[in-house]
């Protein structure tokens, strides 16, 4: 291209406020082309805009002509096939493309999103016209991630026998596309899915790893131990080898008040926070032997940390608050609802229930109950002990039907964890 045309292009990108548009395969078109392209009237059009983008200069003139003004694009379910993805196929592909009456049929339309523009059109149609799409338990893979497969290996992976088998029938979601035929056909053939242990592993979040992670993770020999069996539940699969294999063979399990915390939710936390967590020296400390428990897990380290070393267990009216609800309050709860408590003189009397209160809700009930002259604190027949009047336990909801008061007519408050 000669200088003074490259300087001419320049211009019209700028008289369009188009500079963005500019690129190396741009140069291969002519000033009359390019001015033909943006003069377009179409671009006016809001589902025609995403198109216009440096990518649309693989295409000629007379391609993105007889594209934009295909009537199929007033077809709604056609709307999303609209970006920039489109310019990696030719008119004829789009046309024969959009034009298959397989799109009628409400279990292809989920397909229809830009991925599709990853493949061509003889593999599209090969793909849509498998007869087994008839069958039940394959309708759930159809959706755009199926796009990111070509046909051989989606009819190997579609006809493989093992579908059969109800075991594997919940790892039939489109998940599945992340990974490829040969990684799915070794796994699924994995002789260790016939002992029971293993089972639970076979749903769909085990396309989240690979056939080599998943071998080393299944024939791992602490397996065999009964203490490590409750971890073995998809939730698994959100870890990889490394860091699984470390966790298990850490020596603290060995240690009986640790074991509570083999289940599951431990596969929320990483290697290195679990370490960090397990060899915290408090827990030699009786007082937070009981917070042992699983749902730990749904806390990380600082947040564990913070509340371990709270000033207050230094003082035994506080102790009752050392169960494992306390990982679901804030430290800020915690903080400003002793705070609060203190100022009436209960704080002794404090538990999680009250402190899952919003600060400012759990005063709006205090100043309720002493404007009415009821008790703040109460006893228990059952318990035969004092302790906070329930009513400063309950949330909104409770208040209503246990009591008959509406907090709205005291104040505006809250409910939080």
């Amino acid at each position: 291209m000669k200088e003074y045309e490259y300087e001419k292009i320049y211009e019209l990108l700028k008289s369009f406020n188009r500079l963005d548009l500019a690129s190396q395969l741009m140069l291969k078109r002519s000033f009359d082309e390019i001015n033909s392209i943006l003069s377009m009237p179409e671009w006016q059009d809001t589902k025609f805009q995403g198109l216009l983008t440096s990518n649309i200069w693989q295409i000629n003139y007379e391609d993105i002509r007889k594209i934009i003004t295909m009537p199929e694009w007033n077809d709604a379910k056609f709307q999303g096939l609209l970006t920039s993805n489109i310019w990696r196929s030719n008119y004829e592909d789009i046309r024969k493309i959009i034009t298959m009456p397989e799109w009628n049929d409400a279990k292809f339309q989920g397909l229809l999103t830009s991925n599709i523009w990853r493949s061509n059109y003889e593999d599209i149609r090969k793909i849509i016209t498998m007869p087994e799409w008839n069958d039940a338990k394959f309708q759930g893979l159809l959706t755009s991630n199926i796009w990111n497969s070509n046909y051989e290996d989606i009819r190997k992976i579609i006809t493989m026998p093992e579908w059969n088998d109800a075991k594997f029938q919940g790892l039939l979601t489109s998940n599945i596309w992340c990974s490829n035929y040969e990684d799915i056909r070794k796994i699924i053939t994995m002789p260790e899915w016939n002992d029971a242990k293993f089972q639970g592993l076979l749903t769909s979040t085990i396309w989240c790893s690979n056939y080599e992670d998943i071998r080393k993770i299944i024939t791992m020999p602490e397996w065999n131990d009964a203490k490590f069996q409750g971890l073995l539940t998809s939730t698994i699969w959100c870890s990889n080898y490394e860091d699984i294999r470390k966790i298990i063979t850490m020596p603290e399990w060995n240690d009986a008040k640790f074991q509570g915390l083999l289940t599951s939710n431990i596969w929320k936390n990483n290697y290195e926070d679990i370490r960090k967590i397990i060899t915290m020296p408090e827990w030699e400390d009786a007082k937070f032997q009981g917070l042992l428990t699983s749902t730990m897990w749904n806390s990380n380290y600082e947040d564990i940390m913070k509340k371990i070393y709270l000033p207050y267990w230094k003082d035994n009216k506080y102790l009752q608050l050392l169960v494992p609800s306390i990982f679901s309050i804030s430290i800020n709860n915690i903080e400003k609802g002793i705070t609060l408590l203190k100022q009436y003189n209960i704080d002794q009397y404090v538990t999680n229930k009250c402190l899952r209160l919003k600060t400012e809700f759990l005063g709006n009930l205090l100043e309720y109950l002493v404007a009415n002259d009821i008790d703040l604190i109460t006893f228990n027949q059952r318990t035969q002990q004092y302790g906070l009047n329930p009513i400063l336990s309950c949330e909104k909801g409770q208040l209503k039907k246990k009591y008959n008061i509406d907090i709205d007519i005291i104040k505006k408050g809250g409910f939080s964890k």
